[in-house]
């Protein structure tokens, strides 16, 4: 048991020491790092750019395109019924999707 944990503290105390080590150490940005990061950062400039354009279209097309298809649907009153039994579902399905 007194070993047990004697060597759950030291572990503890070289855990500690071992993380803090990075920390105390000079930095030295070289070329290839700076590279990448210039090169990471240009990639996320670009999606950010893209997601930015891709919700502005998207936008639009929802004002002119769809808003309008939306005004002139006309919801029935048993659409959002749903069906009591395996017949009745299958013959809203076939009916729904105008089948024959």
């Amino acid at each position: 048991m007194k070993n047990k944990t004697l060597n759950n503290v030291i572990l503890s105390v070289m855990a500690v020491i071992l993380t803090a080590m990075p920390v105390f150490a000079k930095t030295i940005a070289s070329p290839e790092i700076k590279f990448v990061i210039k090169k990471f950062g240009i990639a996320m400039i670009g999606v950010m750019l893209f997601s930015v354009i891709l919700y502005i279209g998207l936008a639009i097309y929802n004002k002119f395109f769809v808003s309008e298809q939306i005004k002139d649907f006309k919801l029935r009153k048993d659409s959002l019924r749903t069906p009591s039994d395996k017949d009745e579902a299958i013959m809203m399905f076939i009916a729904k999707n105008k089948l024959k």
